[in-house]
């Protein structure tokens, strides 16, 4: 029998290092009664995003979108280019291991941080996500369990030129001993983060379909996390339109 698991030792460090909180920390501590996402609706399109939201997080949602802009080191919006094997993380002895996934954004407007920034080179952003849960397959030994999910299948959820914002900053290095590089960067590229709300695609098949909607999607949360703010604009130009109006442009 096979069955899918997420070691628990690696969701919490994927936790940990993906959750920039307003305070700028990995977890937020600020006091007070824990927000909590309004039930706001999500219109689907063709983009499945369930490959994205495997890690529950705990954090303070930022408001609006040039909140977490002018907290973060880099803004770009972009496309995307493509996807890639990462890092392969040890958990615990006996343990399964840790999957990661590279998305390639290809930069098409810098908004902060990018221009002359060593670690995008040829304008094009790593980012780092996981890959989900393994199968356990008693057949084999458990360093051998394949990921559920394949870099194949994130590109069919979310293919090459998919428009997208990104929010990332660069890893400070991995929390877990790393079993598999995954597959090489470019010279001077480095594999970064994105906090839970800084990842926002534009779904084509939601584009023009949806009168006073948007076409806008939240990655690895939902946009209405933050608040109505984050649904505001229509599509991904209105939304690069509001954080150059609120002074996010290079």
């Amino acid at each position: 029998m096979r069955k899918q698991t997420l070691p628990a030792l690696a969701l919490a460090a994927t936790a940990a290092l993906s959750c920039d909180g307003p305070s700028g920390g990995a977890l937020a501590t600020q006091a007070g009664p824990k927000q909590v996402q309004a039930p706001g609706s999500e219109a689907k399109g063709s983009l499945d995003l369930s490959l994205l939201r495997v890690v529950e997080a705990d954090f303070d949602p930022y408001r609006t979108p040039e909140e977490l802009a002018a907290d973060r080191p880099v803004v770009a919006a972009g496309t995307i280019d493509g996807w890639q094997q990462g890092p392969v993380l040890k958990t615990y002895p006996g343990g399964p291991l840790d999957h990661r996934v590279v998305l390639r954004m290809r930069v098409t407007e810098a908004l902060k941080g990018v221009r002359g920034r060593k670690t995008i080179p040829d304008g094009l952003v790593y980012i780092e996500l996981s890959q989900g849960g393994v199968v356990s397959d008693p057949k084999v030994p458990v360093e051998q369990w394949k990921p559920r999910r394949s870099v194949a299948d994130f590109e069919e959820a979310l293919p090459v030129g998919t428009r997208m914002l990104a929010f990332p900053r660069e890893h400070p290095g991995q929390e877990l001993e790393v079993h598999d590089p995954g597959e090489p960067l470019p010279p001077g590229a480095e594999l970064m983060l994105v906090p839970p709300q800084g990842l926002i695609f534009e779904d084509p098949q939601l584009v023009g379909r949806r009168p006073g909607g948007t076409a806008l999607v939240g990655g690895k949360e939902r946009l209405s996390v933050g608040g109505e703010a984050w649904s505001s604009a229509r599509d991904m130009g209105e939304l690069v339109a509001r954080l150059k109006q609120h002074g996010i442009t290079e």
